[in-house]
C-alpha cells in the first residue's frame, strides 16, 4: 500500500521524492534525529526511528 498522503511521510521518504519544502518546513526547529538516517525533525513523529537531538555547547557560533 503506497503512501499518498505528505502528512503520512517520514522525512527520507520526503527525501526520496524531493519533497524539500516539505522536509524544510518539518525541521525548522529540529528536537529529534533519526538513528537510521541521520535526518533531522521537530517532531518524533517523522522520523523512522527518532531518538533525542543533543544541542552541543558550540553549535551556534553566539553561544
Amino acid at each position: 500500500m503506497a503512501n499518498n498522503n505528505i502528512d503520512d511521510l517520514k522525512m527520507c521518504e520526503l527525501q526520496a521524492r524531493k519533497l524539500m519544502e516539505e522536509i524544510d518546513h518539518r525541521s525548522t526547529n529540529p528536537t529529534v534525529v533519526c538513528g537510521k538516517c541521520g535526518a533531522k525533525a521537530n517532531l518524533p513523529e517523522h522520523l523512522h526511528n527518532p531518538r533525542p537531538l543533543v544541542k552541543k555547547k558550540f553549535d551556534s557560533f553566539w553561544g
